[in-house]
């Protein structure tokens, strides 16, 4: 049975499309683009879309350093990479809320998932 927030709306991946598992994904592209947040705050940030699926994952400081401790500061050069998200939790002025991290070590080749997030 689907997660009830799948069926709204929205651009990019969120810690449920996961399904509470790691999913190993290949980068296709990066953009940078402004998003909007809960309280109306403009930030310009990077998605990465991924090889196969259609919504890519909106960046946030902390995924961004550890894409780059793997890969380079050079985005052009993520394209082609392969890394390893998974679901987890954080702390915000909300609250507690899942999100999404990426595992600090690239994946071992062949290791891509068919079942990744789309």
């Amino acid at each position: 049975m689907p997660d009830y927030r799948s069926f709204f709306d929205r651009d990019y991946i969120a810690a449920f499309d996961l399904n509470g598992k790691d999913q190993t994904v290949t980068i296709s592209k990066v953009e940078g683009r402004t998003l909007t947040g809960n309280n109306g705050r403009k930030d310009k940030k990077p998605v990465i879309f991924f090889e196969g699926r259609e919504k890519g994952l909106a960046l946030n400081k902390t995924n961004s350093k550890t894409i780059a401790s793997m890969y380079g500061n050079n985005t052009d050069t993520w394209v082609g990479k392969s890394l390893t998200l998974y679901p987890t939790t954080t702390s915000s002025p909300e609250g507690t809320v899942d999100c999404i991290r990426i595992r600090p070590k690239a994946p071992a080749p062949g290791k891509e998932k068919t079942d990744a997030a789309s």
